[in-house]
C-alpha cells in the first residue's frame, strides 16, 4: 500500500526542443523549492562505499543520461521512492517509442486518456507513465505534484496528472508554480470535471464507457463526480449506472452502498428519486429484506440524515484536516477505522418530519413503522455522537495535563522546536521576499511531519550503555586507536545496514577528530534492526553532531 503520484504522457507530437525546455523549467521548480530536495548518490571513498542524500539533483550532468533524481527533502528528513526524469527526449522514451507498436494497449490516434473498454478502470491511459512512484504523501510529493502540473500544462494533449491528490494540494501547487515561474497554468484535467468529460465522451460511443471512464480518472470528491456526470453526461445513463452499482451490494448497510447514497443524495436532494430506485432495484435483482424501505430509512437515520450539520461536528474529529498533507500513516489511520466501523455520515441534511412523509408517500400504512425507525435510529446515533464528545474532553484534558506536567517540568519556555538541529540546509531561499500563501503551505507541510525527537540526550546516553555491552561482546573490533579504521567501519556498516545520511553529516563524520566518538558511531553503524522507531533514531543521532557526545556519555567540557 502506498501513496502514488502518476503522470502519464504520450510523447509522440513532444519535440526533443520542447521536452529539454520543459526539463530545464522542472529543475528550477525542484530547485526553488522551500525545502531543499535530495537524491541519493554512491561514494566511493578509498576501498569503502557510503551512500548519502546529495543536494545536487541532476546526475550525469552534461551527457546523454542527464537526469534530475528526487526521494525526498533535508528538512523534515522523509524519504521514499525516488522520481527522476532525463533532460533528453530519446533517453526518457526510446524503449517506449521503440516497442509501441507491440504494446496492446496503445493506439496512436486517440487521446492519451483513452482505455480499451475492457480496460476501463484502468488508471493508466494511452501512453507511459513517468512517475508512478510512491511518495508516501511526504513533503517531496508537494515538489512532483508541482512538476507534473508544469508538464500538463506544457502538453495538455500529451499528458495527465493522476495519483493520491486532492484540490487543496493541486490549488497551493499552481499558485507556487506560477509563482515561481511566472507562467499561467491550467487545471489538471483531472480535476476539471467538464474538460474531463468532454474528451471522454469523445473516444466512446456507448456512453456508459464514457461515465466508466470518467470515474476511474475524476480525481474529486464522490459528490462532485456525481454531480458532474448529472450535468454533462446523460441523466438517464447514469442513473442506469448507478443502480448497477447500489445492486452489487447486498445489504445497504455496508459501507460501499452507504456511500453511494450518500453521493446520490448530496448531488441530488431527491430523497423520493432515491426511493424509487431502491425499490426497482429490489424488484429487478430479488433482493431480501435488507432491500426494503425500512432498511432505507434506517440507513440515512442512523447515519445522521435527519441532523443539521452543526450537530454532527463531532465526527469532524475522524476526518482527516483538508489544509494538511495525507500520508501513508494518515491513510491507513483512516482505513482502520473504516474496518473498525466508525461512524459515517450521509453528506446532506433534511428535517425528520419531511422524510417521515417522503416515505409515507410510497407506503402510508407503514407510518407507524417508519415513526418508530426514525425515532430509534436517530437515538442511536445520538448517543454515539455524545460518546465521540466525550472522547474529544477525554483527549483535550489529557493534552491539558500534557502541558501542566512539562510546565511544573520546567520547560514552560522552551519553543518545541527547540531541539537538536539535524544537519539539513534551511528551508527556503527566498532572499528577503515576503513568503507566499503557498509557501506557508509548504513550509507547514515540512513542519508537521518533522519528527521531535524528546528527551534526545538522555535516550542517547541510554543507547550509548547498550552500544558499551556491543564494543565488549566484540572487543577484537574496538581496540585499534587508527581514526581511519573506524571510519572505513562506518562507511562499511552504513552501507550493509543499508541507509544513508545527507552529505553534511558525512562531512562532519569525515573530519571528527575523537576516536571514542567514532567507536560509538561505529558501534551504532553495526547494529542489525531494521525496526522503525530504532531506525529513525539512530539516522537521528548520526546526522546530529552535539548528540554525539552524549554515546560515549562525555561531560561538556
Amino acid at each position: 500500500m502506498g501513496l502514488f503520484v502518476h503522470l502519464y504522457i504520450d510523447p509522440e507530437d513532444i519535440s526533443s526542443e520542447q521536452w529539454e525546455g520543459t526539463y530545464q523549467e522542472s529543475l528550477a521548480l525542484l530547485r526553488a523549492f522551500p525545502a531543499p530536495l535530495i537524491r541519493i548518490a554512491s561514494e566511493e571513498i578509498g576501498s569503502s562505499k557510503r551512500f548519502a542524500y546529495v543536494a545536487d539533483l541532476v546526475r550525469d550532468p552534461g551527457t546523454q543520461d542527464e537526469c534530475w533524481w528526487v526521494v525526498g527533502d533535508s528538512v523534515s528528513g522523509k524519504r521514499a521512492e525516488d522520481f527522476r526524469l532525463f533532460r533528453h527526449r530519446e533517453r526518457q522514451f526510446d524503449a517506449f517509442l521503440e516497442r509501441r507498436d507491440l504494446v496492446k494497449r496503445y493506439d496512436a490516434t486517440k487521446d492519451v486518456l483513452w482505455a480499451p473498454v475492457d480496460s476501463l478502470d484502468y488508471i493508466d491511459g494511452n501512453g507511459i507513465d513517468l512517475f508512478g512512484a510512491k511518495t508516501q504523501g511526504y513533503p517531496y510529493h508537494l515538489a512532483i505534484l508541482a512538476v507534473a502540473i508544469l508538464f500538463e500544462t506544457r502538453f495538455p494533449e500529451q499528458c495527465y496528472l493522476f495519483g493520491d491528490i486532492e484540490s487543496t494540494q493541486i490549488g497551493h501547487m499552481c499558485r507556487w508554480v506560477h509563482e515561481t515561474l511566472d507562467t499561467p497554468l491550467i487545471t489538471p484535467v483531472c480535476l476539471d470535471a467538464q474538460r474531463l468529460y468532454r474528451r471522454i465522451s469523445a473516444l466512446y460511443e456507448d456512453p456508459r464507457h464514457a461515465i466508466a471512464r470518467f470515474q476511474t480518472l475524476f480525481v474529486g470528491s464522490d459528490t462532485e463526480e456525481f454531480e458532474s456526470l448529472l450535468r454533462y453526461a446523460e441523466r438517464r445513463a447514469v442513473l442506469n449506472v448507478f443502480m448497477e452499482e447500489l445492486g452489487r451490494y447486498s445489504s445497504l448497510n455496508q459501507y460501499g452502498a452507504i456511500r453511494l447514497i450518500s453521493k446520490f443524495l448530496s448531488a441530488t436532494r431527491d430523497l423520493g428519486e432515491l426511493i424509487e430506485i431502491v425499490l426497482r432495484i429490489a424488484e429487478q435483482d430479488k433482493k431480501t429484506e435488507d432491500w426494503n424501505l425500512e432498511a432505507l430509512l434506517g440507513v440515512l437515520c442512523r447515519h445522521y440524515l435527519t441532523f443539521p450539520c452543526e450537530e454532527r461536528k463531532p465526527l469532524d474529529v475522524l476526518d482527516h484536516p483538508q489544509d494538511k498533507l495525507a500520508t501513508i500513516d494518515d491513510a491507513l489511520s483512516q482505513a482502520f477505522m473504516i474496518v473498525a466501523g466508525r461512524p459515517t455520515e450521509i453528506d446532506a441534511h433534511q428535517k425528520a418530519p419531511e422524510v417521515l412523509e417522503t416515505f409515507c408517500a410510497t407506503e402510508p400504512e407503514k407510518r407507524a413503522v417508519f415513526q418508530e425507525i426514525i425515532s430509534t435510529a436517530e437515538q442511536a446515533a445520538r448517543e454515539q455522537l455524545e460518546e465521540m464528545e466525550a472522547l474529544i474532553r477525554e483527549r483535550e484534558q489529557q493534552q491539558e495535563d500534557g502541558q501542566e506536567d512539562g510546565q511544573e517540568d520546567g520547560q514552560k519556555d522552551i519553543p518545541p522546536r527547540e531541539t537538536t538541529a539535524r544537519i539539513s540546509r534551511p528551508i527556503g531561499a527566498s532572499g528577503g521576499r515576503d513568503i507566499s500563501e503557498a509557501q506557508i503551505y509548504i513550509l507547514a507541510q515540512v513542519e508537521r511531519q518533522t519528527d521531535q525527537f524528546v528527551e534526545e540526550e538522555e535516550s542517547t546516553r541510554n543507547i550509548g550503555k547498550q552500544l558499551r555491552w556491543l564494543m565488549v561482546e566484540i572487543s577484537t573490533a574496538f581496540k585499534s586507536q587508527d581514526r581511519e579504521h573506524y571510519l572505513r567501519g562506518i562507511y562499511d556498516a552504513a552501507t550493509k545496514s543499508g541507509f544513508a545520511l545527507q552529505e553534511a553529516a558525512w562531512k562532519v563524520i569525515d573530519g571528527e577528530e575523537n576516536i571514542e566518538i567514532l567507536k560509538g558511531l561505529f558501534a551504532l553503524s553495526l547494529i542489525d534492526n531494521r525496526e522503525m522507531q530504532f531506525w529513525h533514531w539512530r539516522i537521528h543521532i548520526m546526522e546530529s553532531p552535539p548528540l554525539w557526545r552524549h554515546l560515549i556519555d562525555v561531560s561538556e567540557k
